[in-house]
């Protein structure tokens, strides 16, 4: 079940989102949640209620959407959920950057820019529950896209980061960039990341939120800087 929360104090607002995710409810798809306020969303999440997708309005009262936006990504930890925010400003670029947001819809929105983020949203649940393949002498693994950091490539051998293992394995940085997608993100000749664990972008480097530094290569730093931003492209 794909779960949808709606967060704003405007209370038309929620019902307008739920209005235009109505269809998709009644198939059964997925089911959606309505917040008037940022601490009852968190309150949420923090006990356990886990969403898929989030509409989130940036100017709450009390507890502000980035607040809840940066508690939902730092103290919970969570890197999965997608979170869109919404607002009636437009001037909140590289505050939202580091909060990883899927889009930015400024108000009003329409039906049409509700459904496309929706269905973005679940292709890249789907892509990140697929699992990439490789084997380790004759022991064979699965790691989930959405747990892997970057790969490395080291002389004939890759090395696949996760949080907390690296896996070293025989192959070519270009066919996993090719079985990989458009998911992962080339910075260099011998790193390709995954840009939801990416926390900062700089000209020649990014920084990981686990404080790792990683290289932008001379010749990737155009493309990186295009792909990084094309998410934010419309802030």
């Amino acid at each position: 079940m794909f779960c949808v929360a709606v967060c704003d104090d405007e209370k038309t607002v929620c019902q307008q989102i739920k209005s235009f995710l109505e269809p998709y409810c009644k198939k059964g798809e997925f089911e959606v949640h309505i917040f008037t306020s940022g601490e009852a969303l968190y309150e949420a999440v923090s006990a356990g209620t886990r969403f898929d997708l989030i509409f989130l309005d940036i100017e709450l009262k009390l507890m502000s959407g980035v607040a809840v936006g940066q508690k939902i990504r730092e103290e919970l930890c969570d890197e999965e959920v997608h979170i869109v925010f919404i607002s009636g400003k437009t001037e909140y670029a590289m505050e939202l950057f580091a909060i990883r947001p899927l889009h930015f819809l400024t108000k009003p929105f329409t039906r049409k820019q509700i459904i496309e983020v929706l269905e973005k949203a679940m292709r890249l649940s789907i892509r990140y529950q697929d699992t990439f393949e490789f084997k380790i002498d004759q022991t064979y693994y699965k790691i989930r896209y959405g747990e892997i950091w970057y790969f490395e490539s080291k002389a004939r051998k890759i090395s696949l980061h996760t949080e907390n293992e690296e896996y070293l394995f025989y192959g070519k940085l270009n066919q996993v960039e090719d079985a990989t997608g458009h998911h992962f993100l080339r910075i260099h000749q011998s790193y390709l990341v995954n840009p939801q664990f990416i926390a900062c972008y700089e000209y020649h480097q990014v920084h990981l939120l686990n404080s790792r530094t990683l290289p932008i290569s001379e010749s990737c730093r155009k493309q990186v800087k295009q792909q990084l931003l094309r998410k934010w492209s419309d802030l």
